[in-house]
């Protein structure tokens, strides 16, 4: 399977941090789909920037949507 945690560091104009209610309007999951699909690895984790503060890179969830489309609710 595709790591779905690969490394999203490199500068790209387009790869910028998304917070959880952006990545759930991109997605269309919920905010609990998202947290299980993460637990059984099949969504990318989230970077954690700080005490309380995750993101995701806009790359990855937009190569997520599009190999693995949406999971369902």
């Amino acid at each position: 399977m595709e790591d779905l945690n690969m490394d999203a560091t490199e500068y790209r104009p387009d790869n910028r941090l998304l917070r959880l209610r952006e990545v759930t309007e991109r997605t269309g999951l919920s905010r609990a789909t998202i947290y299980r699909h993460i637990n059984k690895g099949t969504f990318p984790k989230p970077r954690k920037l700080s005490s309380g503060t995750i993101r995701w890179y806009s790359g990855i969830i937009e190569n997520w949507i599009n190999t693995a489309g949406t999971l369902g609710n």
